[in-house]
């Protein structure tokens, strides 16, 4: 079936205007396919106990009675909020405000969690007050197949490493640390540090420095945590005393979310572990801050640039009329403070419009409580479900001639692959004989 998904429009060519409703579009096709594929599995909303078995033909000719449930659900959050009918930028677990996404959520604190059952029964009503309900929880109005069936909606997305700390976190890390360390100019001490590390046992750092890789993937991801602490502490010693404080929290940060990614890959847990991921997450929540500037968006930007222009027109007015006075000591001094003045006018419109309020920050805050009901996160790796993914459609779109027709020469391509594979096992178990 994954051949087959429908791939959405890419909203990037859309205008604003008319992306809402594109991605309306792009939520009502993916779970009418879904209702598809899932339609033996639906069943009544009180359904009784003999109406949630079917009869199934299996292989050695005989019906058996089957009870599908459906436990766990693997993706990334923007396929959670499109699967659940969310807002974009939403927790998929709990009812956390948007604006509140970034703080520290204690356990003993948690946001109630989601009711889908609710989110059913107000968009069945389809009323003026349900459909504001539903607003104010961040639910858009609209079928979800998962409600449909015997599951609990809420229990469905599980952790994900890969996206959510590999491909996540740890990506958003590195982009933070990157822009302080241009900021007090360490970034060439830091790029050569991380080409100095030194191959041992089952390590392999990386060839290429961080400016020389455009996208990297959650191996490589996985690999670098093991010895980025070292290469963030060496690149940012020393410096004057007035840095000190800046360059402190900048180490502390990440080796909490660094500490905290260690703890959540253990194999088992018990009451002492789950105490220090949770310390861990504190300590990266506390010392978060001094990456502020490190995410601002596109319109604060521009707003600094913009504020930056008006300024340096201001310098070059302020030093036409007084350049002729200065002495050569006075002119130095007088454009160092005006630096030092642009720069920290700039860096107001950032902070004021920058903030850590994204999904993925606030998802891994749950993760701790997961572990305490579904057991160690190490059983919902996506590595080995992203593998056949590789090696099925990725391989024979390559197979293919790329043209309008590429979808039959892709399954054809996988059915031959099969054969080969059974083929393959027939042989094995006639030579065993």
């Amino acid at each position: 079936m994954v051949p087959l998904l429908p791939i959405p429009i890419n909203n990037c060519n859309i205008l604003q205007n008319a992306l809402v409703e594109q991605r309306q579009t792009n939520r009502e096709v993916l779970n009418d396919l879904l209702r598809r594929a899932l339609h033996p599995l639906t069943c009544k909303p009180y359904p009784s106990s003999e109406s949630r078995y079917y009869s199934v033909l299996c292989a050695d000719g005989n019906f058996r009675r089957w009870n599908p449930v459906v436990l766990a659900l693997l993706a990334d959050c923007t396929e959670y909020t499109n699967l659940d009918h969310l807002e974009w930028h939403v927790g998929s677990w709990c009812e956390c405000q948007k604006t509140e996404l970034g703080d520290y959520v204690h356990t003993n604190k948690p946001h109630s969690r989601r009711d889908h059952n609710l989110y059913r029964t107000l968009s069945d009503a389809n009323a003026k007050g349900s459909n504001a309900e539903l607003l104010s929880r961040d639910v858009h109005r609209g079928f979800n197949v998962f409600q449909h069936i015997l599951s609990t909606v809420n229990d469905l997305p599980k952790p994900h490493h890969l996206h959510t700390m590999q491909i996540g976190m740890l990506d958003h890390l590195q982009k933070w640390i990157f822009h302080i360390l241009k900021t007090h100019e360490r970034h060439n001490k830091y790029s050569a540090i991380w080409l100095s590390v030194p191959a041992y046992h089952d390590l392999i750092p990386t060839k290429k420095s961080y400016t020389e890789v455009s996208q990297w993937n959650g191996k490589e991801m996985g690999e670098m945590s093991r010895y980025w602490d070292g290469v963030v502490i060496q690149s940012l010693r020393g410096g004057s005393h007035a840095q000190r404080s800046i360059i402190n929290h900048a180490i502390e940060c990440p080796q909490g979310l660094l500490e905290f990614y260690m703890y959540v890959r253990y194999e088992s847990h018990n009451d002492a572990t789950l105490s220090y991921m949770e310390d861990a997450m504190r300590r990266f929540h506390n010392f978060k801050n001094v990456f502020i500037l490190g995410r601002a968006g596109k319109k604060a930007k521009a707003k600094a640039k913009a504020l930056r222009r008006e300024l340096v027109k201001k310098r070059k007015v302020h030093k036409e009329t007084k350049a002729d006075s200065w002495t050569a000591s006075k002119k130095w001094c007088e454009m160092n403070a005006w630096q030092d003045y642009i720069s920290h006018k700039m860096d107001i419109p950032k902070e004021l419009d920058a903030d850590f309020n994204f999904p993925k920050i606030h998802l891994i805050s749950d993760w701790a409580e997961l572990i305490c009901r579904y057991g160690a996160l190490q059983q919902y790796l996506a590595e080995r479900h992203e593998q056949p993914h590789n090696t099925n459609p990725k391989d024979g779109w390559n197979a293919s001639n790329h043209n309008l027709n590429y979808l039959p020469q892709v399954i054809t391509f996988q059915r031959h692959i099969q054969c080969f594979e059974i083929r393959e096992l027939n042989h094995k178990a006639l030579t065993q004989h």
